[in-house]
């Protein structure tokens, strides 16, 4: 038996030893002591046996304002934690430093906000990079990316309105808080970076962005009884 198999073991024991037949009851609870001395694992442990975590690579090193802003929108709409970082490369080996974001949900939730995440922050980039192509070929390059991030932001508040409305159980919002405080007590936030400050952008680039996000292909379904993100790339 696997510490994974016996974690699913404990927590059906644990369900049997709340039966309102005492002696069934109070096997349930020996067995599930039993299985967490022999694994070595705690009540906490036990607990947070439904919350999984999902990771994946951000589009930029750097932590621009429309990926933070996208990333905590999707981790909103499916009731997540969402913490990043960076990971270090080996250059040697021909690995770059990346950011990662790292989705915590209960179940599904942190997969399905993952692929979310993945599949909007493409569509957006694909956008941003081709508002950027339309500008005026003296323009700065600076310029041009303050203009596409601009429009990225305008691209994630469109896109808001596609996502599912968050309806997590005060218990398991409480399970993800602990969870998170005692795994990542050591997290810090960190604060985005706006490249637009002082550079030549205009409303009509937030607006153009806007009327693209709202036109997003992003459709939610259910498959039994998780929930499924379904986007089109």
């Amino acid at each position: 038996m696997t510490r994974d198999e016996a974690l699913q073991k404990i927590k059906k024991c644990l369900a049997l030893a709340a039966s309102p037949e005492a002696h069934e009851a109070a096997a349930a609870m020996r067995q599930a002591q039993k299985l967490m001395q022999q694994f070595g694992l705690s009540e906490a442990e036990v607990g947070y046996a439904d919350v999984e975590e999902a990771r994946t690579t951000a589009r930029s090193v750097t932590l621009t304002d429309w990926e933070a802003a996208l990333v905590n929108l999707v981790a909103e709409a499916f009731g997540c934690e969402v913490f990043t970082g960076k990971q270090q490369g080996r250059p040697m080996l021909g690995q770059r430093t990346a950011r990662v974001f790292t989705f915590v949900g209960i179940g599904p939730a942190a997969e399905v906000a993952m692929y979310a995440y993945d599949v909007l922050s493409r569509q957006c980039a694909k956008g941003r990079k081709a508002h950027m192509a339309k500008q005026p070929r003296n323009c700065k390059t600076a310029t041009k990316s303050a203009r596409g991030d601009a429009y990225a932001m305008g691209w994630v508040s469109g896109v808001r309105a596609k996502l599912p409305a968050p309806t997590p159980s005060e218990k398991h919002e409480q399970l993800l808080r602990k969870y998170s405080e005692t795994k990542y007590a050591q997290a810090k936030e960190e604060k985005a970076k706006d490249r637009t400050k002082g550079r030549n952008v205009a409303d009509r680039d937030w607006l153009d962005g806007l009327e693209d996000g709202r036109r997003a292909d992003f459709h939610q379904g259910l498959h039994g009884q998780a929930p499924q993100a379904q986007l089109t790339a």
